[in-house]
């Protein structure tokens, strides 16, 4: 009896040993403020404090020590010195040094309406996790680190983390460009850039060739519009930013096909080889086919043109595998003035 009892309980011994180990190298644990992060944590991406994207602004001097990230990081002991950088994501994660001759209220600003202060004081810990945010809107953030009133010692940064799928940005790069087309018209959207004295939006009718220029004031990053432009070519564009005299790289590049009578913006880039066209015509009456990317951009590229005034008045849309019967092959002919709305649902095989 007592040696089944031991056997028993080393059994359950193990299995809760196994039990707590698992759980606490799962990705539910997460690590806190004031803990050491040496690596970051899944669904974390990590950047040293030399990336190009992050700015100093005051007087910075490197430090060299083989216990912080990649041996290096940054410090000041200049009050009202800064840190700015931006990023898309949702999520920010500052790593740097805790010692007892560290401030406890630096102050952090996000996107102009985040106001937070965090410490770096206390018992000495290299690589420290001393301020994190989470749950932000997805899209483009801007981060403003500022030193307070230092008596003695110093602020430093080691590293930042943010979200696994996320980047650091230019802080003076527009981002998020959206263009939406019109009437002989688009309507152009970005992120705004802090401090920007004005924007350049540049445009052509060839991807990556810009033969026209725009120049559009600090203030109309969401919602500049260019006129005079022809319906059914499709045009695409780039934005600048220009800060303190100097104009930054371009953003991403987005197009739009105006239409008479109002469009949509041109559909994202495909990503899979074939997919799902659900028509809905006007009656109600719902059409399903399973297509080749081709053959979907080719009845979207008939569709838009049609909307612009020119091409034949129906589609034949080939049913392939819905073939039934004895016939060498079956066509649904689509008629424009009939199609109220249709889906694409893209995969791959």
């Amino acid at each position: 009896m007592k040696i089944g009892f031991t056997k028993k309980f080393g059994i359950l011994f193990g299995v809760l040993f196994f039990v707590m180990f698992t759980f606490l190298n799962s990705s539910s644990y997460a690590a806190t403020v004031g803990q050491k992060l040496s690596e970051p944590e899944a669904e974390w991406e990590r950047y040293d404090d030399g990336d190009k994207n992050i700015k100093y602004l005051g007087s910075w001097a490197n430090d060299y020590f083989s216990e912080e990230y990649n041996s290096t990081s940054k410090y000041t002991s200049q009050s009202g010195a800064q840190i700015k950088f931006s990023f898309y994501g949702t999520k920010l994660r500052l790593i740097g040094t805790r010692s007892p001759d560290r401030p406890n209220n630096v102050q952090i600003t996000i996107d102009d309406n985040i106001n937070e202060v965090f410490s770096q004081n206390g018992p000495l810990l290299r690589q420290n996790l001393s301020f994190e945010k989470t749950g932000l809107p997805e899209g483009r953030h801007n981060v403003t680190i500022t030193v307070p009133q230092i008596s003695a010692g110093y602020y430093d940064l080691d590293a930042v983390d943010i979200d696994k799928n996320g980047k650091l940005l230019d802080v003076n790069t527009a981002t998020n460009l959206k263009v939406t087309a019109g009437d002989s018209q688009v309507t152009l959207k970005w992120d705004r850039i802090e401090n920007a004295e004005s924007y350049t939006i540049k445009y052509g009718t060839e991807s990556g060739k810009y033969t026209e220029t725009v120049t559009a004031t600090k203030d109309v990053y969401g919602n500049f519009v260019i006129p005079g432009l022809t319906n059914g070519t499709k045009y695409y564009f780039v934005v600048s930013a220009k800060v303190n005299g100097v104009d930054s790289e371009y953003s991403n590049e987005a197009s739009a096909t105006p239409l008479g009578g109002g469009s949509q913006p041109d559909p994202e880039p495909t990503t899979g080889d074939r997919a799902i066209l659900v028509v809905t015509m006007t009656t109600g009456l719902e059409k399903e086919f399973d297509l080749s990317m081709k053959e979907v951009n080719d009845f979207i590229s008939w569709y838009e043109g049609k909307q612009a005034g020119s091409g034949s008045a129906s589609y034949a849309i080939n049913k392939h595998d819905n073939n039934k019967g004895p016939f060498s092959s079956r066509k649904d002919y689509m008629l424009f003035d009939r199609i109220l709305t249709f889906e694409v649902s893209e995969y791959s095989k």
